[in-house]
């Protein structure tokens, strides 16, 4: 084939990745919006500084929600391997951490077009990787989301196909629940049943080759695990109680909500669970665990938005397939393999008017999907410019009892101690504090904020997030 004919085969996969790169480009990512994002920026700021504590790096504010003492240190309750990703670009400008995010999810695309061209299906079926509409949101965010199902992508490539790479595969996989533990509720599955799989006679050489290339991934979660809590087989999840949240007090909400998540994400994408299409047990037995899994656990993202009607559609659909993803990212090659059999298409190469189309889905989901979340993040990034503005390095925040303001302080805009205490300027407790309070447009702010001789009020606005953001100087 000569290097025109490969174009004019492969133009549509080319297409996307570029039209992809531009509109991220256009649309970069403004900042970060959610608490999950605050303090993975503040592991990676603790890291940059050579150490895994926010104590030791000097951070005064942090959330005790996503942060457990342990051995005397404060220990965030996100991956370190992910963190440690991100923190080169931290020291640059903490923005061009966006920018790993967006490259794990091209890298992703390369593997899924190896995946299928392997199989004769051509690299225009990448249609369906590119339209995971949760892959496309969270890879404008800095949590772990796509980096970690790429990885478990990459891991299911080296474990398929005729020339099949064990070693590489438990590499992949163990970097994967690095990057985030809720992998190991695909990874642990998967390997098992492709292990028993096997056969009788390579199991013992399988079983070799997937330990030698997980063994990396052991050690240091073991290392981690000693260093934070004393014990390499206790790590900060379990002594937190996550285990323990899965009661499925949600599951008949939930289950129903990932099964249509997955019928349409990627479309066809219910055949991952089907012995024919997913051509055997490994993928089928795994998926249905993680699907399981998602279903039993108590949260969902978007559902807390508080919002109604179609923006909490979009704000509670697209979002809350992020414990999803890893099934839907594998799920794109037998549902590439469905639809091929149903539909009257050429296997290696699809009409222009069809590429053509599938093209303009995309740019205009992924445009308007990459503008609406936009809107949100700028309005965020207004709150998070007035207050560190507004407070000094080493400033007393104390804020009402709602908590809003701690998502917005990362270590990345300003230093500062926070305080939740409504009470401290009648008190004195906190003397020299200043008062910050965000609320609904128009909401009463409270006595704490109208007392003070000098106060300011920043409006945030966006299509499916508004608020009041108050700050109050000391009266000292």
């Amino acid at each position: 084939m000569t290097t025109i004919e490969a174009i004019r085969r492969e133009w549509l996969f080319a297409a996307l990745v570029a039209a992809f790169a531009a509109i991220y480009l256009v649309q970069y990512p403004a900042t970060f919006a959610i608490a999950d994002e605050c303090e993975i920026l503040t592991l990676a700021y603790s890291i940059d500084h050579g150490t895994c504590f926010p104590d030791r790096a000097g951070l005064a504010t942090y959330n005790p929600v996503f942060e457990i003492p342990s051995g005397g240190h404060r220990v965030v309750l996100y991956s370190p391997f992910h963190a440690a990703l991100l923190a080169p670009a931290l020291r640059v400008d903490w923005k061009l951490d966006f920018l790993v995010t967006a490259a794990f999810l091209i890298l992703g695309a390369f593997a899924m077009r190896a995946m299928l061209m392997r199989e004769g299906l051509g690299s225009d079926w990448c249609i369906l990787y590119f339209l995971l509409a949760g892959m496309l949101y969270y890879s404008r965010t800095l949590v772990a989301a796509v980096p970690a199902a790429v990885m478990g992508l990459l891991a299911v490539w080296m474990l398929t196909g005729e020339k099949q790479r064990p070693i590489l595969g438990g590499l992949a996989f163990g970097a994967a629940v690095l990057l985030h533990p809720w992998m190991g509720s695909l990874a642990i599955p998967y390997a098992v049943v492709w292990w028993f799989e096997g056969g009788a006679g390579h199991r013992l050489r399988n079983a070799v080759a997937l330990a030698t290339g997980a063994l990396p991934a052991i050690l240091a979660l073991g290392a981690y695990n000693y260093l934070t809590t004393g014990a390499p087989l206790t790590n900060v999840y379990v002594i937190r109680g996550v285990q323990f949240w899965f009661t499925g007090a949600h599951f008949t909400a939930y289950f129903p909500f990932y099964l249509v998540s997955l019928a349409i994400f990627p479309i066809g994408g219910l055949s991952v669970l089907s012995l024919r299409w997913s051509r055997g047990w490994a993928l089928p037995v795994s998926a249905a665990v993680m699907i399981a899994a998602a279903s039993l656990y108590p949260y969902r993202d978007g559902l807390t938005s508080g919002l109604s009607g179609a923006a909490a559609l979009i704000a509670g659909a697209i979002p809350g397939q992020r414990f999803l993803l890893p099934v839907s990212v594998v799920a794109c090659v037998p549902a590439a393999r469905w639809l091929s059999s149903r539909l009257p298409l050429p296997a290696a190469s699809w009409p222009a008017a069809l590429r053509a189309v599938a093209l303009a889905v995309f740019v205009v989901g992924f445009a308007s999907l990459s503008a609406l979340h936009q809107s949100y993040l700028r309005a965020h990034a207004k709150v998070q410019t007035a207050l560190a503005t507004a407070l000094p390095a080493g400033a007393i925040v104390a804020e009402s009892d709602q908590g809003d303001i701690l998502k917005e302080l990362a270590p990345v805009y300003e230093l500062v101690e926070y305080h939740r205490d409504d009470s401290s300027r009648a008190n004195g407790q906190l003397r020299g504090a200043y008062h910050v309070w965000m609320g609904e447009p128009g909401e009463a702010p409270p006595v704490s904020i109208t007392a003070s001789p000098r106060t300011e009020m920043v409006p945030a606005r966006s299509w499916v997030w508004k608020r009041d953001l108050w700050i109050a100087w000391p009266n000292d």
